[in-house]
C-alpha cells in the first residue's frame, strides 16, 4: 500500500517517519469468489496467531492453518505470511510459515537505521538466531516455546522490550474484519455502546453523535445506558443462558428523532436502535470503527465496507481518511467492495486500486491498477472495469443453464 511514482491527489498519501510514502486508503475489487475476502482473512489470521498462539497447548492445531485445497500437492505444505508495517516510527518485516501443528519458520527484522537488521530467526528443528539489537530473554524463552506458538506471541508475555512495538502493532495498530457480521450491530453494542453509556460528554460520544447526525439519518442524538433487568425478566432459563443474554444485551442503545407539527419541531421521539433500519445499524458499527481508527492511527481492514450504505456515505467515510484535518494520526483504511461508483478517478489514485483475478486452477492474483498496461491518466477506470476490460469481473457461462431450462420446457410439453 505504498505510493508509486504517480503524481496527484496529495491528500491521499502521507510521508511517514521512515520517509516511505504510504497510501491512506486502498480498495480491492473483483468478482464473487475471486479471493478478495481471503486476502482480508489472511491479515486477520496473522493478527489472530500473533495475539493468541501463546495460549496454545502442546500438540494443539494451529487454527489459521488453511492450505490451498484445489491442488493436492499443497495440502500438507506450510502456509506462508509476510507483512511489512510501520509502528512507532520504525518499519518491521515479519515472516511466518506454519503447518497444522508447528511453526516452520518465523523471522522478524526492523530498520533502526536505514539498514535492515535481524531481531530473530527461528527455523524448526534448529537453534534460534538473534540479532545484535535483540536484548532480553533468549534461551529460557526458547525452551518455554511450544512448536505451535509464535515467538513474538510468547515474548509479549515476558516483556521483551525490543519486541513489544511489533506485538503492539497487531494488538493496537491493526484491526481486521473478514466478514460483515464481525463488525455489525452486536460489535457496536458490546464496544461502542459501553463508551457512550460511560460518558456522554466524552470526545468519542460527541464525535460519534456529530457524525451520525450529519449523514441524513433523521437522528438528532444517540445515547446508551445499561439495561435494567427485572427479577423475572428471563423466566426459567438456565442461569448460564441468562448471564450470556445479559452480557450480549448489557446496553440499551437509543436514538432520538424530531416530532413535527406541520413544519415545526415540537418534540422528540426516542427509539430503540433495533427499530432503525439495517443500514443505520450498519452505519453505527462502521462509524465507531472509523472514528477509533482515526483517533488511534490504526490500520482498519474490512470486507464489504459499503454493505447497506448509500454510495455517497461510503464516499464520505473514504474521504474522512483522505482529509488531513480529520485523519491527523495517519490512519489507513483497506477494504474490499463491489461498489463501482467509488472507482472514479476523483476518489482514488490508480495505485490505491487493486483487482483480484482467479486462475483456472482457483488461485488468486492481486494486481494493482497502476501496473496494468494501457491505462493512462484520465482513463475512466470505472467504465473499463464495468465493461470487463480490466478482467476482474465475473465470467458468466450460462450455456448449460439455458439448455436445462429449455429441456424442462420440452419435457412439460
Amino acid at each position: 500500500m505504498l505510493k508509486t511514482g504517480l503524481s496527484g491527489s496529495q491528500s491521499n498519501y502521507v510521508k511517514t517517519s521512515t520517509k516511505k510514502q504510504v497510501l491512506k486508503t486502498a480498495v480491492i475489487y473483483g468478482p464473487n469468489a475471486s479471493g478478495k475476502s481471503n486476502f482480508i482473512k489472511a491479515i486477520q489470521a496473522l493478527e489472530y496467531l500473533v495475539l493468541r498462539s501463546s495460549s496454545y497447548k502442546l500438540d494443539a492445531s494451529i487454527e489459521p492453518y488453511e492450505p490451498f485445497q484445489l491442488d493436492r500437492s499443497c495440502l500438507s505444505l506450510p502456509v506462508n505470511f509476510e507483512i511489512s508495517f510501520i509502528y512507532e516510527k520504525l518499519q518491521y518485516d515479519y515472516l511466518v510459515a506454519f503447518t497444522d501443528k508447528r511453526i516452520e519458520r518465523e523471522e522478524l527484522y526492523f530498520y533502526p537505521t536505514n539498514s535492515k537488521s535481524l531481531l530473530y530467526c527461528r527455523i524448526a528443528d534448529n537453534e534460534m538466531k538473534f540479532g545484535d539489537y535483540y536484548k532480553g530473554v533468549k534461551k529460557t524463552l526458547e525452551k518455554m516455546l511450544l512448536p505451535n506458538q509464535l515467538f513474538l506471541s510468547k515474548a509479549s508475555e515476558n516483556n521483551v522490550d525490543v519486541l513489544n512495538p511489533a506485538y503492539a502493532f497487531f494488538k493496537n495498530g491493526l484491526q481486521a474484519f473478514a466478514t460483515f457480521e464481525d463488525y455489525h450491530e452486536n460489535n457496536f453494542a458490546r464496544l461502542y455502546a459501553k463508551r457512550l453509556a460511560k460518558d456522554s460528554n466524552s470526545q468519542f460520544s460527541k464525535r460519534f453523535n456529530a457524525l451520525i447526525c450529519s449523514l441524513d439519518t433523521g437522528i438528532i442524538s444517540v445515547s446508551a445506558r445499561e439495561t435494567e433487568w427485572g427479577e423475572n425478566a428471563l423466566g426459567s432459563l438456565p442461569e448460564e443462558v441468562k448471564n450470556k443474554i445479559k452480557e450480549d444485551y448489557k446496553y440499551e442503545i437509543r436514538t432520538q428523532h424530531p416530532i413535527y407539527d406541520g413544519d415545526k419541531i415540537v418534540d422528540k421521539q426516542t427509539f430503540d436502535v433495533n427499530d432503525e433500519s439495517k443500514g443505520t445499524q450498519s452505519l453505527f458499527a462502521i462509524a465507531g470503527l472509523a472514528l477509533d481508527a482515526l483517533d488511534s492511527g490504526r490500520v482498519l481492514v474490512v470486507d464489504e465496507f459499503e454493505r447497506s450504505l448509500h454510495p455517497d456515505i461510503t464516499k464520505y467515510f473514504i474521504q474522512m481518511f483522505h482529509n488531513p484535518e480529520i485523519n491527523r494520526q495517519d490512519a489507513q483504511l483497506i477494504f474490499a467492495t463491489h461498489d463501482i461508483s467509488q472507482l472514479s478517478n476523483e476518489h482514488f489514485r490508480r495505485d490505491q486500486v487493486w483487482f483480484t483475478k482467479k486462475s483456472m486452477y482457483g488461485a488468486t492474483d492481486i494486481v494493482r491498477c497502476s501496473d496494468i498496461p494501457g491505462l493512462r491518466l484520465g482513463t475512466p477506470v470505472d467504465k473499463w472495469y464495468s465493461s470487463g476490460r480490466l478482467g476482474a469481473v465475473p465470467l458468466i457461462d450460462d450455456r448449460n443453464f439455458i439448455m436445462e431450462m429449455e429441456n424442462h420446457v420440452e419435457d412439460e410439453e
